[in-house]
Order: structure tokens, then sequence, then C-alpha cells
């Protein structure tokens, strides 16, 4: 290629800007053969090095460059796109979400706003949850790391402009390797923050930027190379960018080596490839076309998959395909053609008209972060409900967490030598605790808990622990260092989930899926029976369909939650009956006691009390609710709780008189 080519517009790269985001949409859309279709993002992130690096460059060293020019440019290719997503996803979120996923809303939106929305995240989000409906912002993060890269790198160009092109590189170089070897380093102990945070991914950037600057050197226009050698390296390139999409999984070590391999296909690409047959297949007008709507399409399809997931209209990843893409690209093509490249055109004039345009821009933008901060100071906007539509408002107060309205998760223990009762485990766990202690009626002070959603808490777990703002590790590790007695300590988490977080299972019968668990319990059960008269179990947890329609919402009215009820009903009974015999193991022990949730909600005769008539017992298809309490609590005393567990740790024959309340009962 020769210099003045350099300059010249690439309709390839466009085309590689189209393959990116169809990779991603695939990938979002849950699509599992192309279960690396994330790796899009990273050639995005190269494409944007080489571009912007190679303008800034030129500009610089022609002494045109200026910032204020500069982020203009960037203020009107970026912000149109955005400021209309932020607006979709709150008005939808303001109309459809409960408070609880509106406050979560609002503090992407405030990140979102302000360029940072990887930072939010990289606190506790695993981007790999397809399942959750409720993340339209999630591939903002992406988003944040370019414009946090684009705050520092045009000052390093500036510094390094008086050098020799080859000096650059070499420096581009060296802190490509910084980056490098803090994305490997970092993902194993915390691959949240290598996923996010712009220190882990700017080495992809670099290698865009040191495309760019390569191209710019002279030994790269003097270098000859055939057309033949042309064409192989355009094929292995071409190889390296599509391979990962189709070899890497969510369970890919990411970013780091990984990273590396669509990060230097497509920066072989772009060197190499242009006016090769690689090249004018990626530059046919159907390719350029979407390439270049690329932006606002990969803004706007992950709210669509977000509300499809939300709405659960079909389980068809390619009915959802459709409908994402059926939605998604003429709003951006509308986009592109009547709003971002009117603003691009103004915001290159050079008269006041441009600014007023960017500043309108920005004020926009700036509003937007204000509401997102309001709507999470204000807890989701709970008045909302109350003033739109009071039922939906009374929905909120009865599906609300009992946990939340009077705990804290993490590690709240109490200076003292002796407590009354602690709670370990995950969020399945937390939602008994207040049922259990009104039950045993021990007030709300005396109660300590260790507790994290996602999170096993069980002795001598080895947890892959991901996406969190509270390490499990850590919990774990001050929990079994404290030596505080207890009247009671009670267990419990969700039994059928963590299998690919936990490192240490033991092979076991996989027609028994919960014996994997045993080694743990005993090793748990052991370090507490030195601790307390009374541990207690709390078996495996029904599972709840039906529970998504009865959300509150602008538009949910009492009819149609009433009518609702009748059609939630428990998905893992066979699972529930086959638990009890596995849990009953440590029945027999001295000082253990096992509570069966089937025993609270099973009436029999294969039905399930999971609504009182008017209000349902649970807020999602695990967790009980605020309604359910009442009801739980007279269970929890009608099995005989209180008095067994007052008696147990004095009478042998304790289990005895617990089999005996059970069969009266049934």
């Amino acid at each position: 290629m020769i210099k003045g080519e350099i300059l010249k517009y690439r309709p390839d790269i466009d085309g590689l800007r189209a393959v990116s985001i169809i990779a991603v949409i695939f990938f979002h859309s849950g699509f599992k053969f192309l279960s690396g279709g994330y790796v899009g993002v990273d050639i995005f992130f190269v494409i944007s090095g080489y571009l912007i690096t190679g303008l800034v460059f030129d500009e610089i060293r022609s002494g045109t460059f200026t910032y204020a020019t500069f982020y203009k440019r960037r203020a009107a290719r970026l912000l149109p796109a955005l400021i209309i997503t932020l607006a979709i996803v709150f008005l939808f979120g303001f109309l459809f979400y409960d408070n609880k996923a509106f406050d979560n809303l609002g503090k992407e939106i405030f990140f979102s706003a302000l360029g940072a929305a990887n930072i939010l995240f990289g606190r506790g989000v695993n981007y790999f949850a397809q399942a959750d409906s409720v993340r339209p912002l999630i591939h903002l993060w992406s988003l944040g790391v370019e414009e946090q890269f684009y705050l520092v790198w045009p000052t390093i160009l500036i510094t390094l402009a008086s050098l020799r092109l080859k000096h650059i590189l070499m420096i581009v170089i060296v802190l490509f390797s910084i980056s490098f070897y803090l994305s490997v380093a970092t993902i194993e102990v915390a691959p949240s923050k290598a996923y996010f945070y712009p220190q882990y991914r700017a080495f992809e950037l670099l290698v865009g930027a040191f495309t760019a600057l390569g191209m710019r050197a002279k030994s790269f226009n003097e270098f000859r190379i055939s057309d033949a050698n042309r064409e192989l390296i355009a094929l292995v390139s071409i190889v390296l960018i599509i391979a990962p999409m189709f070899l890497l999984d969510k369970s890919s070590s990411f970013p780091g080596f990984n990273a590396l391999i669509p990060c230097t296909g497509t920066a072989l690409f772009i060197a190499f490839s242009y006016k090769t047959i690689a090249s004018k297949m990626l530059g046919t007008t159907p390719l350029v076309s979407l390439g270049l709507i690329s932006y606002p399409l990969y803004l706007y399809h992950q709210p669509v998959i977000s509300y499809v997931q939300f709405f659960k209209p079909t389980s068809s990843n390619i009915l959802t395909l459709i409908i994402v893409l059926f939605v998604s690209i003429p709003l951006s093509w509308l986009t592109y053609k009547l709003i971002e490249k009117p603003i691009r055109r103004m915001a290159h004039r050079k008269d006041k008209s441009s600014k007023i345009y960017v500043l309108s821009l920005t004020t926009s933008l700036a509003f937007f972060a204000i509401i997102g901060i309001l709507v999470a100071k204000n807890n989701g906007f709970g008045l909302r409900f109350k003033i739109l539509n009071p039922f939906a408002y009374q929905v909120t107060e009865y599906s609300s967490s009992t946990f939340d309205n009077n705990f804290i998760r993490g590690l709240e223990v109490a200076e003292t030598k002796h407590g009354r009762i602690l709670f370990v485990g995950d969020s399945l766990l937390q939602q008994y605790v207040y049922p259990f202690i009104k039950a045993l009626n021990i007030d709300v002070k005396n109660v300590d808990t260790v507790t994290r959603g996602g999170c096993v808490l069980l002795k001598n777990v080895e947890f892959k622990d991901v996406f969190s703002d509270i390490s499990c590790n850590d919990l774990r590790h001050e929990l079994y260092r404290k030596n505080k007695y207890y009247d009671y300590v009670v267990i419990s988490q969700d039994w059928s989930l963590y299998d690919d977080k936990i490192t240490n299972f033991v092979a076991t019968n996989k027609k028994v899926p919960l014996e994997k668990w045993k080694p743990f319990i005993d090793d748990t059960i052991g370090h507490f029976k030195t601790l307390s008269k009374n541990i207690v179990i709390i078996g495996l947890h029904p599972r709840i369909e039906g529970t998504l329609e009865l959300n509150p919402t602008m538009f949910l009215t009492e009819n149609i939650y009433r009518s609702q009820l009748n059609s939630l009903k428990v998905s893992n009974f066979s699972e529930l009956a086959a638990s009890r015999s596995f849990f009953e193991k440590w029945q027999s022990q001295d000082g253990v006691i096992v509570i069966h949730p089937m025993d609270i909600w099973y009436k029999g005769n294969g039905q399930f009390a999971v609504n009182d008539g008017k209000w349902s017992f649970f807020s999602d298809a695990h967790h009980i609710s605020n309604a359910s309490t009442e009801y739980v609590v007279k269970r929890l005393v009608h099995l005989g709780l209180g008095e067994f567990l007052k008696h147990y740790s004095k009478n042998q024959n304790a289990t005895k008189v617990y089999d005996n309340k059970e069969q009266n009962n049934k």
C-alpha cells in the first residue's frame, strides 16, 4: 500500500465493522454456535484505535490538531445515538421495571451518561449473564473503555510527536506490553475488572494505534509484498478474526491472550489486505451499508434483546434475532441518515452553530445523568407507582424482600462472644432469615448474618468468584476465622447451582446430583458443632413458573394480577421430593436439624401454597415475597420448629418427635 492510500476511505473496514456487529448480535441473541461472538467488540477497538490514532497523529504533525475540535467531533459522532438509547431505556424502565430494577437502571444511566458504564459494571456484573432481562445498557461498557482511552491518548501522541516515528512505535509497544501483562495477570484474580476496566483493555486499542503509525513509517511504504502473499495474509487475518467467534465461549479466559487473536487478525487485515479478494468481499454494498450504521446498531440492539427477554414472547433464538434486526436496523438507519450525519456535518463547521449543537448534545447527556442519579437516590422512584398506578405500588410492597428491609448483605457479625443466631448462605438463605427469627421470637438486633447472593459459603469450597462488589472468598475466609458461639446456626443456599463456580467438586453419581455437596456440608457442620448447640440446614428450594407476569408495571391491573395467580406453579416437584433422602443423612446427627422447604409449601395432591388468593408468595422464580411472611412463620411453628430447636440438644430422641409431628401434620 502506498502512503496516499492510507488516507483514503476504506469500504472494507466498514465491511469488517459489519462482520463485528453481526457477531455481537448473534452472541447476544443466544446462538451457541457463535459462542465467542463477543470478540466483535475487540475488533471494533482495533479499528477505532487505527482510525482515530491516524487522524490525530496526522493533525498533530500538520499543526492543525486542537482538543476542542477533536472532542467536538467525538461528541457529534457518539452522543446522538447514545442520547436516543438512554431516552428509550429510561422510558421503558419507568413504565415496566419494578423499583429494584429501575433503581439499578438509574445507576447505569448515570454512569453511561458520564462515559463510565464500564467502571460501574467492573464493580460486579457478569457480562455473560444472558438471562438478565433488565440490563439493556450492559454493552455500553465498551463505549466507556474507548472514551477513557481517548481522554489520555491524544495528549500522549502530542507528547511523543517530536520524536522519530520508529521511537514512537517503540513506546507504543511498551505501553501495549504493560496493558497486555496487566490483562493476563488480572484475569484469574479479578476477572470482572480485567473485562471492564480500561487499563486491561488498552492494549487492544494500541494494536490499532500501532497499525496506524506503522503504516505511516517509511519502511512500511517501501516494503514490497507479492499479490499472492497479500492474498495469503488476508486469508490468515480472516481466520484469526472469525475462528475465535466459534471457538471461544463465556468460560474462556478473556481478554488476555484470547483477545489478542482477533486483534492481530484485524491489524493484519487493515495493514496488508487492501484490494485483496477478502477486502473486496467485505467492501460489498450490503456489508458496507451495515458497517456505516454499526454504531447506532450496536447501541440499539442490546435494549431490544433485553426487552424481548423481559416479555418472553418466544424462546426461539431465531425469532429473537428476527425481532432485533427488524427493529434495530431501521431505527439505526434513520438515526444515521437523519440525525448522526447532519450533526456530524454541523460539527465540522467553524461557526457558532456547531458549538451550539455540541453544547445541546452535552446538555442532554447531563440531563440524563441527573435523571439517572435521582432515580438511584430515590430507590427506583417508587412514588411513580403510588401516583400513577396505586395497585402496582401495592404489589411492590407485598413483593419486597424481608431481608433487604431488615438486614444488610455481607458480613454482619456483632463483636460479642455469644450470639443468638447466625445465618450463612446466599440469597435463598436470606429469604428465610426474617420468617425464621419471627418463628423463634428472636429480635433482629440479636441476628448475625454472613450472606451474599451468588455466593457459596460452605467450608473448604474453592469458589471461582466473579462479578460482585463483595468478595465471596473474603466472606468465607472471615466467617471461618471467627470463634463466636451461637444458640443456632442456619445454613442454606441454592443447591441446584454453582457447578461452573466450584473448582473442587469431587466426581459423584450423576443420578444423585446433590451428592457433590456432601463433603462441604460435612466440613461446615463439623466446624459449627464446636460453636453452636443447634445447626439447621434448609434443603432444596422450590422453583416457580409464572412470576414474571406479576411484576409491577404501569400497566398492571388488579384483574390481570389476580388471574395470573392461578398460573403460578412449582416446576421442580420431583427434585424436591428426591432431595429429602439426601438431606436427611444429617437429620440423625446430634445437634443437626433439617428443614425441607417442601414441607413449608406443599399442601398435598401435587398442590403447593404459592399464593393466598390475593398476593403471590414468590417475588420471582426463586425468592419468596414479603406477602408470604405470615404464612411461612405459621408453617415453621406448625412444624414444631421453635419447640424442636429448644429441646433438641437435650433430647437424643428429638428426631422421632419431629417425625411424629410431621406424620400428624400429614
